[in-house]
């Protein structure tokens, strides 16, 4: 009993519905690295895939936005950090970029190419902070 109830949280805490995870698949292929924890409180809203870029929006009940994106990465990894976290075992970078934070990290697809794993907000540090962030971007994984 303990082992199904344990099964069933696991699945019921899944940031992303099933149907839309499928779709995602289909149209992101190589790139489909998803948050696999999300912050208490938010909950998904939609998904685009555009020039390459996945993007996933996510908001609370207060209407604080987090947008996590896949994107090719450009330059270094830590180009534009002003700070870094080791976070479930990988390291995340944050920056304040205009009115934006962004956490990030990298990794490589299937193809070999680099992505940028980063989870965004318009949220200021002092409601949504840097390691909040950080969490999302270091437990995404590819589905």
């Amino acid at each position: 009993m303990r082992l199904l109830l344990a099964v069933t949280a696991l699945a019921v805490s899944k940031p992303i519905p099933q149907n839309a995870l499928l779709k995602i698949d289909r149209a992101a292929g190589y790139r489909n690295f998803l948050p696999t924890q999300m912050l208490q409180g938010f909950t998904y809203r939609s998904w685009s895939y555009k020039a390459g870029v996945l993007r996933v929006e996510f908001r609370n009940k207060p209407g604080l936005n987090l947008e996590w994106r896949v994107e090719p990465m450009i330059g270094t990894c830590d180009a534009g950090k002003q700070q870094s976290f080791q976070l479930g075992g990988n390291k995340v970078w944050w920056a304040q970029q205009g009115a934006e934070q962004v956490a990030w990290r990298c990794v490589f697809d299937l193809a070999g190419k680099p992505l940028r794993l980063a989870a965004a907000s318009t949220a200021p540090p002092t409601k949504l902070g840097p390691s909040g962030l950080g969490v999302v971007a270091a437990h995404a994984k590819r589905y």
